[in-house]
């Protein structure tokens, strides 16, 4: 694996997209997945921090269950970049939603709510592809994974 082109496609979907999806788990068992506009990436910490409005779906399954799938896709389709996180997410206080806050705002964003945190943890380099094409263009998928310590 190419170490320049992955960290590079990397850092480009986490500072340059707009969007995430996070998918979480109704009581019912049953998936729901929410677009959310409002994150961004915090790299001190290696983690996507994100605004998560009280009284939502994701908000109330987050609340029973922290586990949690974020997936990542960059605004540019032809080079077919997406980064995927299975982890878990908790609810920031304190010092830690203060500087969230301050990295949503600064991607000017707005923050309504409680900010939670979602941790990137081990690559799942059987999962993740990086490839240059012959046309110069990059295929990037990457997997992350969070393994609960038992």
């Amino acid at each position: 694996m190419n170490g320049k082109v992955f960290d590079e496609n990397l850092s480009d979907i986490l500072s340059d997209s707009q969007f995430m999806t996070i998918a979480t788990t109704c009581a019912d068992g049953s998936p729901w997945a929410t677009p959310l506009g409002w994150w961004a990436f915090d790299e001190e910490n290696n983690q996507i921090v994100f605004d998560n409005r009280r009284g939502t779906m994701h908000a109330e399954n987050l609340a029973r269950d922290p586990r949690c799938f974020i997936s990542i896709v960059n605004y540019d389709l032809e080079h077919s970049r997406s980064v995927h996180i299975k982890t878990v997410a908790h609810k920031l206080i304190g010092q830690e939603y203060d500087c969230a806050k301050k990295l949503i705002l600064d991607r000017g964003l707005d923050v309504t709510d409680d900010i939670f945190a979602a941790p990137i943890c081990d690559l799942d380099e059987g999962r993740t592809e990086v490839r240059e094409m012959e046309d110069g263009l990059v295929r990037f998928h990457c997997y992350f994974t969070y393994e609960e310590k038992k």
